[in-house]
């Protein structure tokens, strides 16, 4: 999948996106006809990028990423990828592959906002995960095997 931003005719951004034949062609298609994980997918891919760029142009540097439902609309072949993707982000500690002197994310923490479904398919992704669960009326924090903060 392929989104293109281009510079138009009186400063106006032209989309355009493209999808991949099993040939291995790129073949146009028009943004109304991506499907929820394709959006998604580059939803998440923009986000990043904005990311990497805010840290290597603008040397804004944050050690925390929050993303809130990454995982809607993808098949478990797209969310297995994401896990992997935010656990290479973390272990490399520089994100997307850029050495740490040279400006990357630099994350330390990635929070993911899920639900119950989507998490059971990524867990193994991460080293610890919390919970956040609903126990007689009020929310309590489940930190990772069992233990129990309460309010």
């Amino acid at each position: 999948l392929q989104l293109r931003l281009e510079l138009g005719t009186n400063d106006s951004i032209v989309k355009k996106s493209a999808v991949r034949d099993p040939d291995g062609t790129w073949r146009n298609r028009p943004l109304s006809s991506l499907s929820g994980g394709q959006w998604r997918r580059i939803s998440l891919s923009l986000s990043l990028g904005f990311s990497h760029l805010a840290s290597t142009r603008g040397r804004f540097r944050s050690s925390l990423l929050v993303l809130d439902e990454p995982l809607t609309h993808l098949d478990s072949a797209g969310r297995a990828s994401v896990g992997k993707l935010l656990r290479k982000m973390i272990s490399s500690n520089s994100g997307l592959d850029v050495p740490r002197d040279g400006g990357g994310i630099g994350l330390s923490t990635i929070l993911v906002i899920l639900q119950d479904i989507a998490a059971e398919e990524i867990e193994e992704c991460f080293d610890c995960i919390d919970e956040v669960v609903k126990l007689n009326g009020e929310s309590v924090v489940v930190v990772d095997e069992g233990d129990i903060l309460t309010p």
